[in-house]
């Protein structure tokens, strides 16, 4: 295990010492100012056992809007982590996978196939990079890079508690979302495990259509991953819904989607498709997404449009495709 894929339950093992795990933690996640040494000879010897993530920054780009998309090179191949700026906060977006094991037809990360997992200090090590060059302070994390989270839990998961964990980097469970394209199994053991947010890919409103763009329907129905969902009626549940000109943006659509998540506590995110070399799929007018929303929020449905970020570099949605090196 490396560096920045400790916990503090690890580190207290590994130091024999709850307040010396504390005092590693605020060094390993913080800014690092001051040297290993500065934390006295007991920490600093068995730190040092434990090497730094081998990942560096391969290329970054800035797109028009501010985003940036940093390549990550990494063994075995290159991720890509985008940072989205606002005017108060940055959101990082980190990668799970080299490549993804899920298939859908809309995302180029899936042209690439699948390479490896990334470990948990791989993971987190992303959110630190990002983090010191972000313009406003980095206060959210999503999983939402390259790969399927939940094909990838047990390093997921303990990303997941390493960013949140006290004393740093100390993120609220509410910050950090983990997407998946709709996994059942993990599902049901990230829901059980963890507090932070979950986003299901949702892209249809009926297993008929979402079946031709997400072929794991097959095995998941919309049925059985949304009945989850309502076991967790305290939790909030994002609703990610990618819409595709002609496909599933009519009236008929929305009105399905209001249908199909009566009952779960639900925030409806609509995100035109973005486009990717090879594909025919377009996306949805910008008349019909506002019409779409309309009818989701006149049946009192929490709606939101996401408008794209970073699209001018590839960077938005279903557009991140580092090959390996």
């Amino acid at each position: 295990m490396r560096l920045t894929g400790l916990t503090v339950r690890a580190l207290e093992g590994i130091l024999e010492s709850r307040t010396r795990a504390i005092a590693a933690a605020k060094w390993i996640y913080g800014a690092r100012t001051e040297p290993l040494e500065t934390l006295g000879a007991p920490i600093a010897s068995r730190l040092r056992a434990y090497a730094e993530t081998e990942i560096r920054i391969a290329d970054r780009t800035t797109a028009a809007d501010g985003t940036i998309k940093l390549a990550m090179a990494l063994a075995g191949g290159v991720v890509e982590t985008v940072m989205i700026p606002t005017a108060r906060r940055s959101t990082i977006c980190v990668s799970s996978q080299v490549g993804c094991t899920r298939n859908c037809a809309f995302c180029a990360t899936a042209k690439l196939g699948f390479a490896r997992n990334l470990t948990a200090d791989e993971i987190v090590a992303q959110f630190l990079i990002a983090r010191a060059l972000a313009p406003v302070p980095a206060t959210n994390v999503v999983f939402m890079g390259m790969g399927e989270p939940m094909d990838n839990l047990d390093a997921v998961l303990t990303a997941v508690e390493i960013l949140t964990q006290t004393p740093a980097p100390q993120l609220g469970h509410a910050q950090v979302t983990v997407s998946t394209s709709g996994v059942l199994p993990g599902m049901k053991r990230f829901l059980a495990a963890t507090k932070c947010s979950l986003a299901l890919s949702l892209n249809g409103s009926s297993d008929e259509q979402r079946v031709k763009t997400m072929p794991q329907t097959k095995s998941w129905p919309i049925a059985l991953l949304l009945a989850l969902l309502r076991d967790y009626p305290d939790r909030v549940h994002f609703i990610e819904y990618v819409m595709f000109d002609g496909i599933n943006d009519a009236d008929a659509d929305a009105h399905r989607v209001v249908d199909l998540l009566s009952g779960v506590n639900a925030r409806l995110n609509l995100i035109p498709h973005n486009a990717i070399a090879g594909s025919a799929l377009c996306a949805s007018p910008r008349e019909r997404i506002e019409a779409f929303q309309r009818i989701a929020v006149a049946r009192g449905l929490r709606t939101m449009i996401r408008w794209p970020r970073g699209n001018d570099i590839a960077a938005a949605c279903g557009q991140l495709a580092a090959r390996a090196t």
